[in-house]
């Protein structure tokens, strides 16, 4: 049923462990292949977009691309000592973060996509959080992780 999974972990350490978790069992009971996905932390101000170069999306970045690879890798590593057959990417936090996350999946061949999520917040009704985002584009399953 689920042959390629991607987990999509971020930089919150109980939830990405649940995602983690959720991969692994998946992976385990349908025999399947993870790829552990996470896009670099980034922030953009309006300010910062309204003075951006065209092409250019401006960006501070939150975290380097070491600490999301060692976030990456260390996920791979568990897994891979589970018994389940793992691979990571780390995206570049270039753009949107749930249209990153769908494109290493479709890269992928993502069966089914694993995200944590946070419950609900009001800055999620009014501007989108990131599993709201996947779950309404993605082209194949998503589990929502709490």
């Amino acid at each position: 049923m689920f042959e390629r999974i991607v987990a999509a972990i971020d930089s919150d350490p109980d939830r990405g462990a649940r995602v983690e978790q959720a991969a692994g069992e998946l992976a385990l009971a349908c025999g399947a292949e993870v790829l552990v996905a996470h896009v670099l932390d980034v922030e953009r101000s309006s300010r910062m977009v309204a003075s951006a170069k065209p092409g250019i999306p401006p960006a501070l970045h939150l975290e380097s691309e070491e600490a999301a690879r060692a976030l990456v890798d260390g996920a791979v590593e568990r897994l891979r000592n589970a018994g389940v057959r793992a691979g990571g990417e780390v995206g570049t936090g270039a753009g949107s973060t749930a249209r990153e996350l769908l494109e290493i999946g479709r890269g992928f061949g993502a069966t089914v996509i694993i995200v944590g999520d946070r419950g609900a917040h009001m800055s999620d009704v009014l501007l989108g959080s990131v599993a709201h985002k996947v779950v309404h584009l993605a082209e194949c399953p998503v589990l929502l992780v709490r």
